[in-house]
């Protein structure tokens, strides 16, 4: 599963890296002798020595909704662990505030593919695995404390940590993962960009509250990553009370509570809040606005105060939306936000000779597991663009060269493959290059040409021309399309951009109303299968398939790979088929990037 993400580069991973940078700071600082910091004296009375997991702690804390709950020892939790936010060893006290150009157009991560949402998220709703931050794709435990696969890798069974406490209170069990599974399985909710990566998923059971059996009826080579990470849990017990709440408010007259039966999904379709989740942030409010800034606060019965103490000290997390980039650096120079992606022209020609931008901040520039590329897509369920000889000669069109050294100022590379180059699977291919007369040529042979002299190829009385869709007005959209345009005016194509807001670029996206769209594509994890993007059967609306790709060899290429666990037969695999692409071009990859960051100085190191 790609993400799709709006104007700025989004680096769904750059709160739980910047908060870390802080916290190593501080043990850094703790280790030097005579600094006088202060710390918070731990709860030392109390280990899980002594405890068992999932009895009461003796503390009472509010979360989401203000309602009062014991907080429970949790299995796994350091000695002399903290119980409550207070006897945390490094309480901020403060908010980490980020600044986006756009907001999503809903919180909920089950019916939007929003890289925004994703972030937002991923502070909130729990996995069962986690990367480790230190040794990507290393997983390590999180809702789940062990697993073990049998040996015919169809089975996985997952052992959950005990005392774990969803943002409410409610205790976290089996039956919030079988829930969650089965809201992603309802084929009435919108979540067809996540379902695919479970279609071979027979069956999810629940022996009992602390275990989770998933049987898959082929081997899949990423299967324990599906369930155990791209699986985010909801917490069933917040539905069940609010899904009557909110179909009232909704006027929704026929609801059930209960996914896969009738109502269910008229009512969580348009819940657009996030749920009380067990990570260690929660969504405060029961409605979404898009007009005011999102914030998520801390979760006083995250179980990661007792496992990880040392982690995610922000009071809060805070996203605030300003889309002109003049706006957006004035307030940055007033400190109103903390932390701002930039594009690289903006750096280099402006703001690093900023002096109070340079006073204030420190620059940064950066990879991570989450880039993908830049990428125009083509509608290819209709002329022009269901010929690849169109689509290639699309391809011959656009300067990725320049866009790489005008735009991008060198950093990055071209991308020519849905993958990273720094991941063993990334074919040595070559990207088509930039060539008029041979898009000129493509053309001429897929039928268009002038056929009446008013300099715009026609064929079969229709004239070439498209609108390209961008989900904002930022400064790279704009010179990537008026680049695109000229090009097509060298050889007969009228192109045109339309910038929307993004709540109706990503709907359009959605429901294929476009010709082509640019935008920036993410990964979510490191475990790349493209199957969801390029297989035929995804070609629905919301779903991944987006250009509405079709090849019979790519399909059996993606559907081998899925069951191929030797690394080199499924990178010779991957490696066809991004041959494949390259010749069909149902998308065009522009330039894999990096990221420029600026962020106050007063976060340290």
């Amino acid at each position: 599963m790609l993400l799709v993400l709006m104007g700025l580069i989004v680096n769904v991973f750059a709160v739980d890296r910047l908060e870390q940078q802080v916290i190593r700071v501080a043990q850094t600082l703790e280790e030097m002798d005579g600094i006088g910091m202060a710390t918070v004296q731990t709860a030392k009375s109390t280990t899980m020595e002594t405890s068992e997991p999932g009895t009461s702690t003796g503390i009472v804390a509010k979360g989401w909704g203000g309602k009062p709950a014991e907080i429970l020892h949790v299995e796994g939790a350091v000695d002399n662990a903290p119980l409550s936010i207070a006897q945390k060893p490094k309480p901020q006290n403060d908010k980490y505030v980020n600044r986006r150009t756009s907001p999503p157009g809903s919180l909920n991560y089950y019916t939007t593919n929003e890289g925004d949402t994703t972030t937002v998220s991923k502070a909130i709703l729990g996995t069962m695995l986690s990367i480790d931050p230190d040794s990507p794709p290393k997983v390590i435990p999180n809702l789940a404390t062990s697993w073990e696969v049998s040996d015919d890798r169809l089975t996985y069974t997952y052992h959950l940590r005990r005392g774990v406490q969803f943002a409410d209170g409610r205790p976290f069990s089996a039956k919030d993962v079988a829930f969650s599974f089965n809201v992603m399985r309802d084929p009435q909710v919108q979540a067809d960009h996540l379902r695919s990566s479970f279609d071979d998923v027979v069956s999810l059971e629940t022996p009992d509250e602390y275990t989770v059996v998933v049987k898959y009826r082929q081997k899949y080579w990423k299967g324990l990553y599906t369930i155990g990470h791209s699986l985010r849990i909801l917490n069933k017990g917040w539905y069940e009370e609010q899904i009557p709440n909110y179909a009232e408010k909704l006027d929704i007259k026929t609801y059930a509570t209960d996914p896969g039966k009738p109502g269910f999904a008229d009512v969580f379709n348009k819940i657009r809040v996030p749920c009380p989740g067990t990570g260690p942030y929660y969504f405060p409010t029961s409605e979404f606005d898009a007009t005011v800034p999102v914030e998520v606060v801390q979760n006083p019965f995250y179980f990661g105060i007792q496992v990880h103490p040392e982690w995610h000290n922000f009071e809060a997390l805070r996203w605030i939306y300003i889309s002109d980039p003049v706006a957006a650096f004035e307030a940055f120079r007033k400190q109103k936000f903390d932390v701002t992606t930039v594009d690289f022209q903006e750096w280099d020609d402006e703001y690093s000779k900023d002096p109070t931008i340079t006073d204030i901040s420190e620059y940064y520039e950066y990879d991570h597991m989450g880039l993908g590329f830049s990428v125009v897509y083509w509608n290819t369920r209709k002329a022009p663009f269901d010929d690849p000889r169109v689509r290639k000669a699309m391809a011959h069109l656009t300067n990725r060269q320049w866009i790489l050294d005008e735009i991008e100022r060198g950093r990055g590379s071209i991308a020519s493959c849905v993958s990273k180059k720094s991941y063993p699977n990334y074919p040595e291919m070559e990207p088509l290059a930039f060539d008029i007369e041979k898009a000129k040529q493509l053309l001429a042979e897929a039928g268009w040409t002038d056929s009446d002299g008013d300099g715009i190829l026609d064929k079969d009385g229709q004239r070439f021309e498209f609108e390209l869709k961008a989900g904002s007005a930022r400064r790279f959209y704009i010179q990537v399309a008026a680049a695109l345009e000229d090009a097509c005016k060298q050889v007969g194509i009228r192109m045109t951009l339309r910038t929307l807001e993004w709540a109706t670029f990503i709907e359009d996206f959605y429901l294929r109303r476009f010709d082509a769209a640019c935008l920036y594509s993410s990964f979510p994890d490191p475990w790349i299968d493209p199957y969801e993007e390029l297989h035929s059967s995804q070609d629905v609306p919301r779903a991944g398939n987006a250009t509405g790709w079709h090849n019979d060899r790519a399909d059996e290429l993606l559907e081998n790979m899925r069951v191929e666990f030797d690394d080199a037969n499924r990178n010779n695999m991957f490696h066809e088929l991004c041959h494949l692409y390259q010749e069909e071009q149902p998308s065009t990859l522009l330039v894999h990037g990096i990221v420029g960051v600026l962020q106050n100085k007063r976060f340290e190191n």
